[in-house]
């Protein structure tokens, strides 16, 4: 055989050899490469690309998986609390948990932040995820999650989306399990599953802000009124909050439930802001005329509480010449944790233009003291829940002499709201709570009834709050 020949098919040889490692090399490398891409590097989980791919290979399939989106309530206060390697080592606690609460042919993947979800393959019913759900919040509660020796309680809401009824798509699974998660959110219900009546992207939505939107020109929309009376022996009336209804030509009076959870994902909740808030005090402007001088509490909605509510709150004053002094903003704990340094900016205007700032809900929602003490508020409202039960279980009674004490400590009012009893309204007197609020006193009432039972109740014998400190 030829000398040169074997030389060249040497070099072939090991050349096509080398090649073949290359590929092997390159392929392992891609591999690797595309595995990294799905995976989420905090936690080892699967990420929301990995999540897309398992959907639609299950939707392909023909099976109708069900999916769990959880999110993490009060988890940005770990992080300004305790830093963010605090934080990460809770996520990762978390997802260690996850693991150990779902079946093992279920997904876990963290789509990001404080965002998890748990994909179900199927064939599954609504009522079974909802069942897994409330097992994953028990988890979570029993989790025993600490960083460093600090322990920590750990709560989260669910959205339910499961596949048919409530999507055909990995996008659409997504979008409507968030819908769900922030319904679940807004109600703290813990967990919901999806409702296309909730979701502004919806038809049904769609027309039902059409036609909110219709009610606000046609005068649909009414504001009702409920008082607030003082927690000293006097019991004098010091104000009303306002309410807003929507008298709809069809389905008849509803309630706040039925459509602001829906307007306040939407620029829709600015209009309506205003219309309430200038109604609200054009009307006690008109109570003052007559002999009837309160205060008046308006609800303001995370989505507003921004530069241009001073603009909403500068025109109503103005264009009824209404006290600053007497007029109340009521804010939930939601708003300030969404972005605190943005509330402690507009709550520092409102005070400085003289306005009383209130914190709704207290104790159902996640403030930190933290966010407390940097916030320029006047009130606190105890949250109806521990105030409905107070007498039945002792424990509610702690949680409320608590923040009254702490509240007073801070030099502020508390107001008790869902007042339904003698006995309650006794217990919070004694406690030192400075307003009750709740259907002893009376139910939320249109405005001819409200000024009607004032003067029935109290004649003209009304005041301002109590000032804080």
């Amino acid at each position: 055989m030829d000398t040169a020949w074997v030389a060249w098919a040497t070099v072939v040889l090991v050349t096509v050899a080398a090649a073949a490692a290359l590929v092997v090399v390159v392929r392992r490398r891609d591999r690797c490469s595309a595995e990294a891409a799905r995976t989420d590097a905090l936690t080892g989980l699967g990420n929301r690309d990995a999540l897309a791919e398992r959907i639609a290979r299950l939707l392909a399939e023909g099976r109708a998986p069900g999916l769990l989106l959880l999110d993490l309530d009060g988890f940005r206060d770990v992080n300004d609390t305790l830093g963010h390697t605090a934080g990460d080592a809770l996520l990762r606690q978390v997802a260690g948990v996850l693991h150990r609460t779902v079946a093992e042919e279920s997904q876990v993947t963290r789509l990001g932040g404080d965002e998890f979800a748990v994909l179900v393959p199927g064939p599954v019913t609504g009522e079974e995820l909802e069942v897994l759900a409330k097992r994953v919040l028990v988890g979570l509660s029993m989790g025993g999650f600490t960083s460093g020796e600090v322990p920590l309680d750990v709560q989260g809401t669910i959205g339910i989306a499961l596949a048919g009824p409530d999507g055909s798509s990995a996008g659409e699974l997504l979008q409507h399990a968030d819908v769900a998660m922030y319904a679940a959110k807004h109600a703290r219900a813990g967990v919901l599953r999806y409702d296309p009546a909730q979701d502004p992207h919806s038809t049904n939505a769609l027309e039902v802000l059409g036609q909110l939107r219709q009610a606000m020109d046609e005068d649909q929309l009414v504001v009702h009124y409920q008082p607030k009376v003082s927690g000293g022996g006097t019991g004098r009336l010091l104000g009303f909050e306002a309410l807003v209804r929507w008298q709809h030509p069809v389905r008849g009076l509803l309630p706040p439930a039925a459509f602001l959870p829906l307007v306040e994902r939407t620029r829709l909740i600015q209009p309506l802001t205003r219309w309430v808030l200038l109604t609200a005090v054009r009307q006690v402007a008109s109570w003052r005329a007559q002999g009837l001088d309160t205060t008046i509490s308006v609800n303001i909605s995370a989505a507003t509480l921004d530069e241009g509510l001073l603009g909403m709150v500068e025109e109503a004053l103005a264009l009824t010449r209404w006290p600053a002094q007497q007029l109340v903003l009521e804010i939930t704990e939601t708003a300030i944790v969404i972005d605190p340094a943005g509330a402690r900016r507009t709550v520092q205007r409102l005070r400085e233009r003289g306005v009383r700032v209130s914190v709704d809900d207290f104790g159902a929602g996640a403030t930190s003291l933290v966010h407390l003490r940097g916030l320029a508020v006047h009130e606190l409202k105890v949250d109806r829940q521990f105030v409905t039960e107070l007498l039945a279980h002792p424990e509610d009674e702690v949680i409320v002499s608590s923040v009254i004490a702490l509240a007073h400590r801070l030099g502020l009012v508390v107001v008790a709201e869902g007042v339904e009893d003698p006995d309650t309204a006794e217990r919070l007197r004694a406690m030192g709570c400075d307003e009750l609020q709740g259907y002893l006193f009376a139910r939320p009432l249109p405005a001819a009834e409200a000024l009607r039972w004032a003067r029935a109740e109290f004649g003209t014998t009304t005041g301002s709050a109590p000032e804080p400190g």
